[in-house]
């Protein structure tokens, strides 16, 4: 989606999936047809998947200096999984995943000392985050904790103490994730990434509607540049 740079004061609104994102109120533009436009780049992304946290990496770097708007959109990689604990299938965080990471400079000391099947309390957490404008601190948080902290993202207790640390109430927080509203926020955004936006693994990044072709769902960092100017010309 392109917007007029020249729009007024941008107001946030929550878009279908329960993703927030930055709307720009149209006002009549000074120069028509000469002024920058906003590019919207939708993310869909899983925290237990390390080419999420790779292809963030990859487009924080892309978008920076930019007029770009990224939604990130919470996706499940395995959502009827009963067991929250597990492991990487066996070699494939060597074969795969650390040579991605190093050819993007990416610093990954090893797997998540306690691997996680899925992390649906920690995506509940985020749609309370998303209400309280702290979806992208929450987000930094949590990528940090389960990466390089090894912490436990699927442990209320703990998943409250880094909320806490992403300038959220604790008490509230508690109460949000273990609240059926926020619940089924997040089923209804799964259900929609997969019935409408037809995802089926991640990460997805969509420029402008264009989504982009990758290793794992990560693109490479000129094909990223590409698509970003192409959508802002």
């Amino acid at each position: 989606m392109l917007t007029c740079g020249c729009a007024a004061p941008r107001a946030e609104h929550r878009s279908h999936d329960g993703a927030r994102t930055v709307a720009a109120r149209q006002r009549d533009c000074p120069a028509p047809g000469r002024c920058a436009v906003s590019v919207t780049v939708h993310v869909w992304f899983d925290y237990i998947c390390p080419f999420s946290l790779i292809a963030r990496k990859l487009l924080t770097e892309a978008v920076a200096g930019r007029d770009v708007t990224c939604v990130w959109h919470p996706f499940e990689t395995n959502p009827h999984c009963v067991e929250e604990a597990g492991e990487y299938p066996p070699g494939a965080w060597n074969r795969l995943v650390t040579p991605l990471a190093a050819r993007y400079d990416v610093p990954l000391a090893g797997a998540p000392q306690n691997p996680l099947r899925r992390a649906r309390l920690a995506f509940v957490g985020y749609q309370y985050a998303l209400d309280c404008g702290a979806g992208q601190a929450y987000n930094d948080r949590l990528f940090t904790a389960y990466y390089y902290q090894w912490r436990d993202i699927s442990d209320p207790v703990e998943l409250t103490r880094l909320a806490a640390d992403a300038g959220l109430d604790p008490g509230r927080f508690r109460d949000a994730v273990l609240s059926p509203r926020y619940t089924r926020r997040h089923l209804d955004a799964l259900d929609h990434a997969r019935d409408r936006e037809a995802i089926t693994g991640v990460p997805v990044i969509s420029v402008a509607g264009e989504r982009l072709d990758g290793f794992h769902g990560v693109p490479e960092p000129a094909l990223l540049a590409k698509a970003l100017d192409g959508a802002a010309d």
